[in-house]
């Protein structure tokens, strides 16, 4: 779904993009989406769990920065992302049976 994404932003097809980013966003955040994009990004993760779900919804703010025409929440989606990504690796070298 994200090389979906990245591939209709890079042809242009912008609308089609915010729907399947707003897509993955239903699938992987669920009834919980709301809440984790408002509370800060160490509870984020707590509450996503996995660091895969995680480092997921890092690449998926990232991919919503792409899409931002406004430069401040371009950079607060950006910044947000590297928080999340943070928590992801840190969650791998304090729990082992979590890395890939």
């Amino acid at each position: 779904m994200l090389a979906r994404m990245v591939g209709l932003r890079s042809n242009g097809e912008l609308a089609q993009a915010r729907i399947e980013l707003d897509q993955a966003y239903s699938l992987l955040l669920g009834s919980q989406g709301d809440l984790l994009r408002q509370v800060d990004s160490a509870t984020a993760a707590r509450l996503l769990g996995s660091r895969e779900r995680i480092a997921t919804f890092a690449q998926l703010l990232n991919e919503e920065a792409a899409l931002e025409e406004d430069k401040h929440r371009r950079a607060h989606l950006t910044r947000r992302a590297a928080e999340l990504q943070f928590e992801a690796e840190r969650l791998d070298s304090t729990n082992p049976k979590h890395s890939n």
